[in-house]
């Protein structure tokens, strides 16, 4: 088993047991689950209490390899299906547990009472990638210099600047600051400031423009963000271009 599904393995690590499923619904609703649930080819599961956690190698719709996770429960002569899939190839029991727990947290009340590694996982959802991503998105976000401008401020000094980069015949140097309450746009020996809330940013930071350079055509929010992010600035949801922080 190992050598052709790890997630199976670090599975039966959890408690998961290797045996065929016991589905427990009456005859007038068993004929609705697929065989192919019913008698996997290979499978491990995992008693709750009410329901019989199924866990079997399959192809998802993209015809990738997945471990799908099945389990039935009969209520007043209905039968519901918790169902989830989490990838193949996992290789310890807690990142299996974030996964488990990531995808079936909408049938948490199916499942309870809750084995212990069931709520461990649920601490450790950063072991999934696009959730560790999405948080280290989020800090970078939090640690970049930012303000935020009122839309009626902003409106003036985007006409404002705009005009400077239309009388561009060269590529010139805008140059951004932000003392915690003034923001400051330097270009062509110009300065323009608006009032901004914010924390003051540690330095200037200068992009490159041309006249060929665009400014949000409109202001979708009544709260307009100037960021300095992943190397760039950004004037409401429009990037400038790259960007250096001024000594």
């Amino acid at each position: 088993m190992s050598s052709t599904c790890p997630t199976l393995e670090v599975l039966l690590e959890l408690g998961f047991e290797d045996r065929p499923p016991e589905i427990k619904v009456s005859p007038s609703v068993d004929w609705m689950i697929p065989k192919a649930h019913r008698d996997p080819l290979v499978s491990v599961c995992h008693m709750f209490a009410e329901i019989d956690l199924v866990a079997s190698p399959t192809l998802n719709s993209f015809n990738v390899p997945v471990v799908e996770l099945t389990g039935y429960h009969e209520d007043r002569q209905s039968l519901s299906i918790i169902e989830g899939q989490i990838p193949i190839n996992l290789r310890s029991s807690l990142e299996a547990a974030a996964w488990i727990s990531f995808v079936l947290q909408s049938d948490k009340s199916e499942l309870q009472p809750l084995p212990d590694w069931f709520v461990e996982g649920e601490r450790h959802w950063e072991l999934i990638p696009f959730i560790r991503e999405a948080q280290e998105r989020k800090r970078a976000y939090e640690a970049s210099p930012k303000c935020f401008i009122d839309r009626d401020y902003a409106r003036p000094l985007r006409r404002n600047l705009q005009r400077e980069i239309s009388w561009l015949d060269s590529e010139a140097e805008m140059t951004f600051s932000f003392d915690g309450r003034v923001l400051s746009i330097e270009i062509s020996g110009r300065v323009y400031e608006v009032l901004a809330s914010g924390k003051s940013w540690p330095s200037p930071y200068r992009v490159v423009v041309s006249r060929e350079s665009k400014l949000p055509a409109r202001f979708m929010s009544s709260r307009v963000e100037v960021i300095v992010l992943e190397g760039h600035v950004r004037f409401d949801r429009l990037r400038l271009g790259p960007c250096e922080a001024v000594a």
